[in-house]
């Protein structure tokens, strides 16, 4: 080929690059309006505007802007309620917030501070140095996004483990919300609920490193097949590396396997030396591989299983989160969450196909029996 055919080849290429970025400023004050408006789009930027929280919080839902330069006074809604608003709602918490005020006291940066805002401005402002102010918080807001996105992508990732097994189908997602159950029972806040949720939802996403021959096997796993599972918290941390930010997180992927007296992995840690989140998922992720039939067993009742964990506090569970859960499960707490895997055996006293001695026999910890 021509070096002048190449270049007009090269030369057709359209790529799109990236927007400067869309900007809102909300403020009452039209002189103040115009002043950042023109400023900022002589930067390239696109520019929209609001003259009271009231309406900017219309235009943040339909328009999705990059970044919030807002005034503090303002009628309807103020700017600290707006930002407020903006950081509280998980479509628009990533969403840069420049707070501006004719009062620089303390207390109001303090406030500003409180309501979440990225940067706080006295008035009079140097306009010369509100662009690359708002460049380097369009920078970090764009970091924030990838990060966010990679978290999807995980995530979509760890569903995709579940997927090649019909019978572990939901597993993730109801290990996280007798998680969440758990962590409101102890009196733990919303935030760490959640956690709690996403990380259960992530803990087997290793398994997607397993061969099919092993994962998917309809009986009883050899010592050197179950050797390879125990391998799947490894192979799970290293596919959750970019999740940097969440320690929590990654300590439940790799650690939801150990026990209490150091018989679990991959690391055999022991009581304390295991993170809190971990604890608690390693409990319900026990509790719903028994409630769930498997290829080569059926659903243990709630009575059983919680019987049968009940044994092991101590051993493999924590003293004092065990019961606070089996609490939880026997009064029937736990029954919604059970019944959306249509699991009939959940309120039975009756025993399943498979004993409870059988169960032992197959080690409480067996590859197979635990999810």
């Amino acid at each position: 080929m021509s070096s002048d055919r190449l270049k007009r080849k090269l030369a057709s290429i359209k790529v799109d690059t990236e927007e400067q970025g869309k900007i809102l400023i909300v403020d009452d004050e039209v002189s103040i309006i115009d002043l950042l408006q023109t400023l900022l789009e002589d930067e390239g930027y696109q520019v929209l505007t609001a003259f009271n929280g009231k309406a900017a919080l219309e235009i943040i839902r339909s328009q999705a802007p990059d970044l919030v330069i807002s005034d503090v006074n303002m009628p309807l809604l103020d700017g600290l309620e707006l930002c407020r608003l903006i950081k509280n709602d998980e479509q628009t918490r990533f969403i840069p917030v420049i707070l501006i005020t004719g009062r620089a006291t303390s207390t109001d940066t303090i406030r500003g501070i409180e309501a979440g805002a990225d940067e706080f401005i006295a008035k009079p402002f140097n306009a010369l140095e509100m662009a690359p102010r708002v460049k380097s918080l369009l920078k970090v807001k764009k970091l924030n996004s990838r990060l966010e996105n990679i978290d999807q992508i995980i995530l979509a990732f760890s569903m995709a483990v579940e997927a090649r097994d019909p019978y572990t189908r939901g597993h993730s997602e109801r290990v996280g919300k007798y998680g969440m159950r758990l962590a409101a029972a102890l009196g733990l806040d919303t935030a760490f609920q959640n956690m709690l949720f996403k990380g259960a939802i992530l803990h087997d996403i290793g398994k997607i490193g397993i061969r099919d021959s092993i994962l998917l096997k309809k009986d009883k796993l050899s010592f050197e097949e179950f050797q390879e599972i125990k391998k799947h918290p490894e192979i799970g941390i290293k596919i959750c590396a970019p999740l940097k930010s969440s320690r929590s997180l990654l300590n439940i992927v790799l650690y939801h396997h150990e026990r209490m007296d150091g018989g679990g992995y991959p690391y055999g840690l022991i009581a304390e030396e295991i993170p809190m989140e971990a604890r608690m998922i390693g409990i319900t992720d026990t509790f719903d591989a028994l409630t769930s039939a498997r290829p080569y067993r059926g659903a243990l009742s709630t009575v059983d299983a919680c019987n049968l964990m009940a044994e092991e506090i101590d051993t493999h569970f924590d003293e004092d989160l065990l019961p606070v859960f089996l609490d939880l499960a026997r009064s029937g707490k736990l029954d919604p969450i059970l019944h959306e895997a249509g699991h009939e055996a959940a309120n039975s006293d009756i025993h399943t196909e498979i004993s409870l001695d059988l169960i032992k026999g197959l080690d409480f910890f067996d590859g197979n029996l635990i999810g």
